[in-house]
């Protein structure tokens, strides 16, 4: 499979997944475990999949899509995760480096997801009140109409932000880690990359960022010590 195809593939699913989180299906295969599984199989590194769906799984297990509430966007994120990590294996890099790189750029697309989702929102209003006026005047076309360019836009929208990560990211990674060993501490990566995603998508203050960022740097200390 090549890159392009691949990338395009993972964009695919990715606004597929976005779309079972809230706006259709809702058959929780946005779920990370299940996401990221269904991304690692399609780049035939199941593996990979199972391993960052986990992880993340375990960092977004409390965060719900639940009514009007924020939350990350874990299930695109996963896909694209996934994806970034298994391209960056295709091409030779070090499963030491892809798996933490693959949970990393997660949690970065998890944040602007929620942007996205607010954006998306803002527009849903507007949608709504086009479905309103059509049920008023007897119009059923008008309100499908209107909930499709609901679901389409959210399906494009995380097609699109997941290509553009990917594109980006893939390249420019690839030509970093291109002929550099695995690490020396892997699982301390995989630490760092759940510490990271736990701090920003658990803890709910400041003190509790603090804390837990506090003993991961002890960790750390004491890993390197040893």
């Amino acid at each position: 499979m090549t890159e392009p195809l691949a990338i395009a593939l993972v964009s695919i699913l990715a606004g597929a997944v976005g779309l079972d989180t809230t706006a259709a299906f809702q058959m929780m295969f946005s779920q990370p475990l299940v996401a990221g599984t269904c991304a690692g199989l399609m780049l035939g590194h199941p593996e990979l999949g199972l391993l960052i769906g986990t992880a993340l799984e375990l960092v977004w297990v409390a965060a719900l899509p639940v009514g009007g509430a924020l939350f990350p966007d874990a299930g695109p994120a996963s896909v694209v995760g996934v994806g970034l990590a298994g391209l960056l294996t295709s091409q030779g890099t070090a499963a030491e480096w892809a798996i933490p790189l693959g949970i990393f750029t997660a949690l970065g697309v998890a944040v602007l997801g929620r942007l996205l989702t607010v954006k998306l929102r803002r527009l849903n209003v507007y949608l709504a009140e086009e479905a309103l006026l059509s049920v008023e005047k007897g119009d059923l076309a008008g309100v499908r109409r209107a909930v499709l360019r609901a679901v389409g836009f959210r399906f494009m929208s995380v097609a699109f932000l997941s290509a553009a990560v990917l594109v980006v990211a893939v390249p420019v990674l690839g030509s970093i880690l291109r002929g550099v060993a695995g690490a020396e501490f892997p699982a301390l990566l995989w630490a760092a990359a759940i510490a990271a995603g736990t701090i920003l998508g658990v803890a709910r203050g400041r003190f509790e960022r603090v804390l837990l960022g506090a003993g991961f740097l002890i960790g750390v200390l004491l890993v390197a010590v040893r």
